[in-house]
């Protein structure tokens, strides 16, 4: 595999974890206030921690697609 071929691999890959990551924050909070079954405080615990983890996986995305060969 080529150098150019390398890096078009790692930067689809990395763009793939971005939007993975950007339905993360967006769908899981929805659903999680659509359910309307939880209480208010474990609803807010819901969507700070999915936020949390889906910059994480925003932060992956972008250090998979910056580490170009």
């Amino acid at each position: 595999m080529s150098e150019r071929e390398k890096s078009s691999v790692s930067e689809m890959i990395g763009e793939f974890v971005r939007e993975i990551a950007v339905l993360v924050i967006v769908f899981v909070p929805l659903e999680a206030y659509k359910d309307r079954a939880w209480p208010v405080w474990e609803l807010i615990a819901i969507m700070v921690t999915t936020v949390l983890i889906g910059i994480g996986i925003l932060a992956l995305g972008i250090a998979i697609e910056r580490r170009r060969p």
